[in-house]
């Protein structure tokens, strides 16, 4: 097996920069990142200035940024889904032959390394990938005398005997958004046969959104959400859903791994301790779980590239990973000797024994392409999102809002 430890101290140099900006948005990894930046100071000599802020600050800022070519940031936060639009906007710099010379290369998981390679050139490294996941309360399915879901319609059937006046069956996020309801809403919509466009991986990009298969993901979504989720589920992100079932107001979740991983942790969750999970249902078409890749990336107008780099090393390398996974709720690393670590195994065994092992089972169904890596993605997300979560809340019919959603995506891509 190879070696996962740097190949030497890194040992600053007159050319290196005194100080990097790091920009990055909040979730369980970029705040413990964040918490050892004088590590990397300590190890390499350059300071890290590591910001953390919220997701739409993030966005205005990197775009002020990229667009007038300040320089100001050295290592940018990059979600997959993004760096399509960015690579071909010319803000991100082609790092290759960098990641080449990483020895923790070989460390991380191809499939989300893979995922920032466009043209032949690597433009990030990846930090983690979260997975879509369904959490389950077994002491209410055995007080039903029903089994775990193994589909869309299986949990159709299973919601009104574990409905009552006190707890729903399922919370689903439903308020608008590429990483929003459009993270949850094609796991149903792909396992029902249904597509953005119709041969993506062959490129036939005409988009085919409004077609039967996804007219029947759709009215299960609407039914689940209406007639069996908590009032006001029309509106739900993953905080609400989150919330929901720690406090055991409904019996079923399909959220990402990030939020199971709280569901789950009976530290913070009331039923922690009756909680399973399992892989998310499927239909006709089989499962499609969620997958969201993020990663590190060097902006075009970074002026030490080398000391990015480093940094990005250092942010992915098996010591730093393991740091965080065992100081946060973070298990989705794509460094993958992490999970080999003892300290690792024991922290996520103690919060649910199944974790670790059904966020392989489900990082192995997920495809790359699960939301499309296309440049325009997040305008196509956002349209698509918007009608869908106007046909749950009744502010359309299921059959407009894909007419819709599809008349919009051609129109966002000239078509």
């Amino acid at each position: 097996m190879a070696s996962f430890a740097m190949a030497a101290p890194f040992a600053p140099t007159a050319a290196d920069a005194e100080e990097i900006n790091v920009v990055m948005f909040g979730m369980p990894y970029t705040n413990g990142l964040r918490k050892l930046a004088d590590d990397f100071e300590a190890e390499t000599g350059i300071k890290a200035n590591i910001d953390v802020i919220g997701q739409d600050v993030f966005e205005n800022r990197i775009t002020l940024s990229f667009t007038g070519g300040t320089g100001d940031i050295d290592v940018v936060h990059a979600p997959v889904i993004q760096v399509q639009r960015w690579v071909a906007a010319n803000w991100l710099k082609p790092i290759t032959a960098e990641v080449a010379a990483m020895a923790v290369k070989d460390d991380i998981l191809k499939g989300p390394l893979d995922a920032y390679k466009i043209n032949g050139e690597q433009y990030a490294v990846p930090f983690m990938a979260a997975t879509g996941l369904m959490t389950y309360r077994q002491d209410v399915l055995e007080a039903a005398g029903v089994g775990v879901p193994e589909t869309w319609a299986e949990m159709l059937e299973i919601a009104p005997q574990v409905t009552n006046d006190d707890r729903a069956a399922i919370a689903l996020r439903a308020v608008p958004g590429q990483g929003f309801n459009m993270f949850i809403f094609p796991m149903i919509m792909r396992a029902y046969g249904g597509k953005f466009f119709a041969d993506y991986t062959g490129g036939d990009l005409t988009p085919a959104i409004n077609s039967p298969e996804t007219l029947e993901a759709l009215k299960v979504y609407i039914e689940l959400i209406n007639d069996y989720a908590p009032q006001g589920a029309g509106n739900f992100n993953f905080a609400e859903v989150n919330a929901a079932a720690q406090n055991g107001q409904v019996v079923f979740t399909v959220e990402g791994t990030g939020v199971v991983t709280q569901i789950v942790d009976p530290d913070k969750s009331k039923f922690a301790d009756v909680t399973g999970i399992a892989l998310p249902p499927g239909g006709p078409a089989g499962r499609s779980p969620a997958i969201a890749v993020h990663g590190l990336a060097i902006p075009s107008s970074a002026e030490n590239p080398e000391a990015s780099a480093r940094f990005i090393e250092w942010a992915v390398s098996p010591e730093t990973m393991t740091k965080i996974a065992l100081a946060e709720p973070f298990s989705n690393f794509t460094t993958g000797s992490v999970a080999q670590n003892a300290e690792v195994i024991a922290k996520y065994d103690a919060v649910h024994p199944d974790f670790l092992r059904m966020q392989g089972e489900a990082l192995n169904l997920a495809i790359g392409h699960y939301r499309p890596l296309l440049p325009d993605w997040p305008s196509l997300g956002a349209a698509i999102g918007e009608n869908i979560n106007a046909a749950v809340n009744g502010l359309m019919s299921p059959e407009d809002a894909l007419a819709a959603a599809e008349q919009e995506m051609k129109d966002i891509l000239g078509q």
